[in-house]
C-alpha cells in the first residue's frame, strides 16, 4: 500500500466525535441523589420513557464507571425540591423522586426510566421552558459535563430562552415510537462524549 493510501485510510479512521454542549446547572441539583434507574414513584402517571447510550471520549471509546446525575421536573413541570414560590429546597433523599445516579457499565452503557417531564413557566423570562432533563455526566480524568436533554416533539424547543445554556438541536433526543400510545414505553437513545481534562 503506499504512503499516501495509508495516511488516507488512517484519517479515515482517526474520527472524532463534537464534544456534548453544556448547558445551564439550574437551581435543582442535588449532590447525593440515590443511585437507581427508574426516576419516578412506582404509582406516578405520566408517558413513560428509557433513555439509554453510551459515554464516549471525543475517539469513540467508551467511559465505564462515569456517574451520570440526572433530575427533572415531574410530568406537571414542577422539581421534587421546589418550593410554591419556586425556591429550591435541601430535602431527605426519601423525598427524592425524579432524580438519581446512573453509573455506566460495559461499554459505557448507561439506561434509565422517567416520566416526560411538563413544561413550566419560567418567572424571569416570562416564557415556556420545553420538556427536558438535566444531567451532570463525571469521571476520572474528564471535565464534568452539566449538559440537558430535550425531545424533538415539543413546541417549546423553538421558543426557549435565547443562548448557549438553553435549547440546542443537537441535545434533542428522538423518541420511539414517535408517539405516546397507552401501554407503549417511548424509548430515546443519546450519547454524552466527553473531553479529557
Amino acid at each position: 500500500m503506499s504512503q499516501e493510501k495509508e495516511q488516507s485510510r488512517a484519517q479515515l479512521l482517526a474520527r472524532q466525535f463534537p464534544a456534548t454542549p453544556g448547558q445551564v446547572l439550574g437551581p435543582y441539583f442535588l449532590e447525593n441523589s440515590p443511585r437507581r434507574q427508574r426516576l419516578f414513584p412506582a404509582r406516578a402517571k405520566g408517558s413513560r420513557l428509557t433513555i439509554k447510550g453510551q459515554v464516549l471520549t471525543v475517539d469513540g471509546k467508551p467511559v465505564n464507571g462515569a456517574t451520570l446525575h440526572i433530575w427533572l421536573a415531574d410530568p406537571n413541570g414542577r422539581y421534587d425540591n421546589q418550593d410554591d414560590a419556586g425556591n429550591p429546597l435541601a430535602i431527605p433523599v426519601e423525598e427524592q423522586l425524579y432524580r438519581g445516579r446512573v453509573i455506566t457499565v460495559g461499554a459505557g452503557v448507561y439506561s434509565f426510566e422517567c416520566l416526560r417531564p411538563g413544561n413550566y413557566f419560567d418567572d424571569g423570562w416570562q416564557l415556556w421552558r420545553p420538556a427536558h432533563i438535566h444531567v451532570q455526566v463525571e469521571a476520572p480524568g474528564f471535565k464534568p459535563l452539566v449538559t440537558q436533554l430535550y425531545f424533538q416533539d415539543d413546541a417549546q424547543n423553538s421558543r426557549d430562552i435565547p443562548g448557549d445554556d438553553f435549547f440546542q438541536p443537537e441535545l434533542a433526543v428522538a423518541l420511539y415510537p414517535a408517539a405516546p400510545s397507552k401501554g407503549v414505553k417511548q424509548s430515546g437513545v443519546f450519547n454524552f462524549v466527553l473531553q479529557a481534562r
